[in-house]
Parts: structure tokens; C-alpha cells; sequence
């Protein structure tokens, strides 16, 4: 019964509430979107048909990106509407998708998320991967809604939490196997699992994952060469940029490059933090350690002087740019890797052609870090004096560098495909 889950929520925001009201007040991370996430927003007013996409986060918005522009290019007698969990997603939807209806994704509970539906009025719900919320399921369910998942992932431990869940909640239980649901797969792992929470086989098809199709294989050269000339770029620069990086993570990087830059004076470095709520930590670390801090937004609004390139470090302060960034690059490292955080995604550097290297701890992205490893076409380093060792190789080595970014664009061009795969099957749902 959702009363189960509205219990446990109502629960746990009475025990926390102190925090919460801290946060709410002294964050306008968590004041954005408050009105939404409680189901005041506006009602959908088309006559169309209606296909709510939720994407919690930044990676699932940008792959909903392909999707999306498909649905809209076949079926223009439908309408696409957008919801997103975090601020940086929402951020980054309403700058993708400026002429649709993008909103914050509601809290689950039931009245809120009963409410919401029927004010969207969905004729199905598309979710990019898989974020479960039981309240939110169950109300689709009993309005008759089929949900369907695309880049769809799921961790052995989340099948353990959602078994547990319908042991609880018959509800969730029906939502969840619900016949009309479908669920297209990345891999057969992850098939499996769905087949495991009791989702009949004839509901779940292997299409693999969208991600490689919305990795862009070049970056406009007009949109490339205005960055460059907007962080003093030359055509004789060698740019080493550390792509979503974690805490600890920065430090490593700015040793790195200090060290190469007495071999290599034309090398740059540009730092592009996982959050960018942390430019501030990472801007005073930077001129704690000798350096000089320049903020993307700070050269846009010409509030910098440019004087000592051979100083500066450019600390990129902005959501959506990291592809173009990175065309920007001779050699990528990406982030929460050296640390213990899972990885961040490689392919978007991989799909450009660049060398990329990571550290050891991509269980986050466990099978891109394989699959380029396992092709050359990436290098792993543990330590610091790895993670130089590897970039001097590559500054000495040109054609070598330029020979593993090559073999990762070929891997990510293979893998590309699944976005038609889940439209022939949304195809099929619409037109029956």
C-alpha cells in the first residue's frame, strides 16, 4: 500500500527535518524547484498524447537527448514532456529542451505523485535506466499508465531491495511486473536481473545502451576553435584536461602538470570538477599549491586579464560543456577514479578520439573501462607518478597517443545503434 511508503518518508523527513530546514534555508540547491517537487506546477494543456521522459540526472537527461528528438521527429501528433531529479539535470533539460515542458521530478508520495500524473496526463512514462520510486509506480499503475524503461541498468543489490519491497507491498509488487510494462535492456546481465525480480521474459529485450549514441564524434570546429580562443588556446598548446573530477583527484592533477610543465612549457591544464558546487574548494586548492584560478564564467563575462598563461589553471564552472571541452584536449583524465568513487564516464572523450586514462576505481563504469583496456585504447594508472608517467609517454609519443584515441573512437563507434533498437520498440507501442 503506498500509505507503507508514505510512512517511511514522512518518517524519515520528521527525523531530519532540523537539517532539511538548515539546507532549505541556506541552499538554493535545495530551494530550486521546491514548489515543483511538492506537485505545484502547471497542468499540461495539449490535446496530444502525452510521453513523460524522467531522467534523474545529468547523464540520463543528455541520453534521453536521442530518444526524444526521434519520438518528436516520428510522431509529431505526440508530445514529449521532461522531468529530472537533481538541479544540475533539470539545468541541463531546460537548456536542451527550451521549447518543452521540463519540470522537477515530484516527491513520492502518493498524493503528490497522483496529482502530478494527473496534471501531465501521460499516455506512458518513459524512464532513462531505472530510478524506482514505489509511490510514483504504483500511481501509474492504477491510472492504467505503462512504464517504459530504456537504458535499462540494474545493480545486484537494488534487485535485493526491490524484492524486499514487494514482499511488503503487493502494490509495488503489480506495478512493478505490471504486463503492459517494458523494459529494454543495456546487457544480459541486466535482463537477467528484471527476469530475477519476476518481470516475464516476454517484456524485456536487450537493445543495449544509448549512451554511445549520444557521444558526439566531433565537436563543431567553429564551437571548438571560439573555446580555444576564449581560454588563450594556441595551435602549439598541449592541453591535458582532468574530466569530472573528485576531491583528491585535483590535487594529484595539479602536481602532475606542474612537474611536466619544466619539460613541457606549452603544456595547459584544465580542470572540470564532477560538482561544480565545489569551484570554490578547488579554486583556493589551486592557488594554494602556487597557481592561478581563471572560472570559465569569470573569461565569458571578460572579468579576467590574461597575464601569466604558464600560471594559470582554467576551472571550468558550468553544467553541459564538458564535450565541447574536452575537443579541446591532446590527453583526457577522468575523474573519480584515483579515488575510491566508481569512475565517471570515458566514452565522451573516447567517442572524440582522444587518449584517455583513468585510475583503478571505475566499478561505476566497469564495462566501458573493460571494453577500452581491452582494446588498447585506454591506459589505467594507480598512482600519481602512473598518472605522469603515462602523459609524459604520450607528449614524447605523439603518434602512439594519437593511434589509442583513434582505437577508442572505434569502440565507441561499434557500440552505437541502440537508440533505433528501443525505437522500433516504442514504435510498436504507439501504433498498438
Amino acid at each position: 500500500m503506498p500509505l507503507i511508503f508514505d510512512s517511511v518518508y514522512l518518517t524519515a523527513s520528521l527525523l531530519g527535518s532540523p537539517y532539511l530546514l538548515f539546507k532549505i534555508l541556506t541552499s538554493k540547491r535545495y530551494r530550486s524547484g521546491l514548489d515543483q517537487r511538492f506537485g505545484i506546477m502547471s497542468e499540461r494543456l495539449s490535446s496530444k498524447p502525452g510521453i513523460w521522459v524522467h531522467g534523474a540526472s545529468v547523464g540520463e537527461v543528455i541520453t534521453a537527448k536521442s530518444i526524444i528528438e526521434r519520438i518528436d521527429e516520428e510522431f509529431p501528433e505526440w508530445e514529449t514532456f521532461i522531468s529530472a531529479t537533481t538541479n544540475t539535470g533539470f539545468s541541463v533539460a531546460e537548456r536542451n529542451f527550451s521549447n518543452k515542458n521540463v519540470f522537477y521530478f515530484p516527491l513520492d508520495l502518493s498524493w503528490i505523485t497522483e496529482k502530478v500524473i494527473l496534471k501531465k496526463r501521460p499516455s506512458f512514462i518513459l524512464l532513462i535506466e531505472l530510478e524506482v520510486w514505489p509511490n510514483f509506480l504504483i500511481s501509474a499503475f492504477k491510472k492504467n499508465i505503462p512504464v517504459i524503461v530504456v537504458n535499462g541498468r540494474i545493480s545486484n543489490k537494488s534487485v535485493k531491495a526491490y524484492r524486499a519491497i514487494s514482499c511488503i507491498s503487493k502494490d509495488f509488487r503489480n506495478s512493478l511486473i505490471n504486463e503492459k510494462n517494458v523494459f529494454c535492456a543495456r546487457t544480459e546481465l541486466d535482463a537477467q536481473r528484471f527476469r530475477d525480480l519476476g518481470i516475464p521474459g516476454k517484456q524485456i529485450f536487450v537493445t543495449g545502451t544509448m549512451k554511445y549514441d549520444n557521444i558526439p564524434a566531433n565537436i563543431d570546429k567553429k564551437i571548438s576553435k571560439g573555446m580555444a580562443g576564449l581560454f588563450h588556446i594556441n595551435d602549439d598548446d598541449l592541453v591535458l584536461i582532468g574530466g569530472s573530477t573528485h576531491a583528491g583527484e585535483e590535487d594529484i592533477l595539479i602536481r602532475v602538470f606542474e612537474r611536466l610543465s619544466k619539460t613541457c612549457p606549452n603544456l595547459k591544464l584544465i580542470l572540470a570538477p564532477r560538482h561544480i558546487e565545489r569551484t570554490r574548494d578547488v579554486s583556493r586548492l589551486i592557488e594554494k599549491m602556487g597557481f592561478v584560478p581563471v572560472l570559465k564564467t569569470e573569461i565569458e563575462r571578460s572579468r579576467y586579464k590574461w597575464q601569466d598563461t604558464k600560471k594559470t589553471i582554467i576551472l571550468i564552472d558550468t553544467v553541459g560543456d564538458l564535450g565541447t571541452i574536452y575537443s579541446l584536449s591532446n590527453y583526457v583524465f577522468v575523474g573519480k577514479s584515483l579515488v575510491p568513487s566508481g569512475g565517471q564516464n570515458m566514452m565522451e572523450p573516447a567517442g572524440l578520439g582522444k587518449p584517455v586514462i583513468f585510475g583503478p576505481h571505475t566499478f561505476n563504469f566497469k564495462e566501458e573501462a573493460d571494453l577500452l583496456l581491452k582494446n588498447d585504447a585506454a591506459k589505467v594508472v594507480e598512482t600519481e607518478d602512473e598518472l605522469l608517467e603515462t602523459i609524459e609517454f604520450c607528449i614524447r609519443n605523439p603518434d602512439e597517443a594519437k593511434e589509442m584515441g583513434l582505437k577508442a573512437q572505434k569502440v565507441v563507434n561499434e557500440k552505437r545503434g541502440a537508440t533505433d533498437r528501443n525505437i522500433e520498440i516504442i514504435r510498436n507501442i504507439i501504433k498498438n
